[in-house]
């Protein structure tokens, strides 16, 4: 049995990137960056793909960093492929929502306003809070959603650590009170006096 494991690994560490077994995303950093073979506007080794529309139909600006993201993961390169029109909307500038200035990226909303794809993070789906493995999710869409969390999951995201892009030091995030709610009840309106 143990012998039929190894075999098994031996294969796949032969059929799959090194990347896709590697303990991080891009450990190696080559993955994403080329210092003299870079493709698009940084030293990405990564084509940006700007094809898709985003999640209210809008089209993609390939300038973008989400255009960069959708270089690997897509349908035609097979890594985790996000499609942005089932997606959490990327590449807009909030309106409704206080979005904690951390997490965006020149005033919009992006793919690494939530996710940090750097080695030194290790929190779920390279998220920049961590959630307990993804047992905590609510944790961190508080951050950006508390008027629809309870407020022991508020509590929890205003200790939660978020890790700034690029392995800057962590700082806690508050989210922001909701807008004329009463604690406990999610959305429920501020009675008068």
């Amino acid at each position: 049995m143990k012998r039929m494991a190894v075999a098994i690994f031996a294969l796949g560490a032969i059929f799959c990137s090194s990347s896709a077994l590697a303990a991080g995303h891009d450990v190696d950093c080559k993955d994403c960056h080329s210092v003299h073979a870079s493709k698009g506007a940084f030293i990405f080794s990564v084509a940006p793909l700007a094809e898709q529309s985003t999640a209210f139909g809008g089209k993609l600006d390939p300038a973008q960093v989400d255009a960069l993201c959708l270089g690997c993961h897509n349908d035609k390169s097979g890594i985790t492929p996000i499609m942005l029109k089932n997606s959490h909307p990327t590449g807009v500038t909030p309106k409704k929502l206080k979005v904690p200035e951390a997490m965006l990226r020149k005033g919009l909303l992006t793919c690494v306003g939530c996710h940090d794809p750097h080695p030194s993070n290790q929190n779920y789906k390279y998220l920049t809070i961590n959630t307990n493995n993804g047992k905590d999710m609510g944790v961190f869409c508080a951050s950006c959603h508390p008027g629809q969390s309870d407020p022991a999951t508020l509590g929890k995201a205003a200790k939660a650590p978020a890790k700034a892009e690029a392995g800057a030091a962590t700082t806690p995030t508050t989210p922001p009170a909701p807008a004329s709610t009463t604690p406990g009840k999610p959305g429920a309106p501020i009675k008068a006096n």
